[in-house]
């Protein structure tokens, strides 16, 4: 079994989240939100069979830049026995530099599938993260380095170098580009980019992207449909703050 939907679908969400004012000595806050994404895509290849997936976050903030989360989503790998549920465990520090502007990341995040029938090995696997973050006016830039000892389904040790842009046009929208590389000990290497929009309106967001690969269906894997370019809609609804 050939196997490339990589999950760990928050990617550089969890580093770009902006940190919250909280008064000193406060515990933090927890802030969280529903998502309904048309495809849910990792790094260019559908997780989802091309389908419609259900989403969510709880995060937990501390004043002190520690933080720490659950991502959920549903997931579909188009055989009877692969899970239909994914989530992603993570914990991480910022490190504040330059007033503000520069934001530095480490992180650890474990994926697991709790209702996995898969034979052979387990698709389940554990990733640290390095993000650099650096606003400029209305352009903020991040990139990201990671390693997985050993990748989804005996993959072997992995690694993704990613950048991503954004530029803010006004209030409440702006423009988003990506591009990454992924390298597998044992599996194909990839290319993947997007280029997309995100408009958010109170607690509301809707973000609208193309995403391409370069993996041809040859190259793909045991499900060649879920690798050829998209056009993905991710509708979130941003839940009141429990501080």
């Amino acid at each position: 079994m050939t196997r490339f939907a990589i999950p760990a679908a928050l990617s550089l969400t969890a580093a770009l989240l902006p940190a919250p004012a909280a008064r000193a000595g406060d515990w933090g806050g927890l802030f969280s939100a529903v998502m309904l994404a048309s495809d849910y895509r990792y790094q260019g290849v559908s997780n989802s069979n091309n389908g419609p997936a259900m989403q969510g976050y709880v995060h937990w903030w501390r004043p002190d830049n520690w933080y720490a989360g659950v991502f959920a989503t549903q997931v579909d790998y188009g055989y009877a026995q692969g899970p239909d549920f994914e989530l992603d465990l993570y914990a991480g520090r910022h490190f504040v530099l330059d007033g503000g502007r520069t934001r530095l990341t480490g992180e650890v995040m474990a994926t697991v599938f709790p209702d996995d029938r898969t034979p052979g090995p387990t698709l389940n696997f554990v990733q640290v993260k390095a993000v650099a973050r650096r606003t400029e006016g209305p352009w903020t830039f991040a990139g990201a380095a990671s390693f997985v000892p050993e990748a989804s389904y005996g993959g072997g040790r992995a690694w993704r170098l990613e950048s991503e842009a954004h530029y803010a046009v006004r209030p409440g929208l702006k423009a988003k580009a990506l591009a990454g590389r992924a390298w597998r000990e044992r599996g194909v290497d990839r290319s993947y980019w997007s280029l997309g929009a995100e408009a958010t309106w109170k607690t509301v967001t809707v973000e609208v992207k193309y995403q391409d690969t370069d993996l041809s269906k040859r190259r793909c894997g045991f499900n060649p449909d879920v690798c050829g370019p998209a056009l993905v809609g991710v509708l979130t609804v941003a839940l009141p703050p429990i501080l």
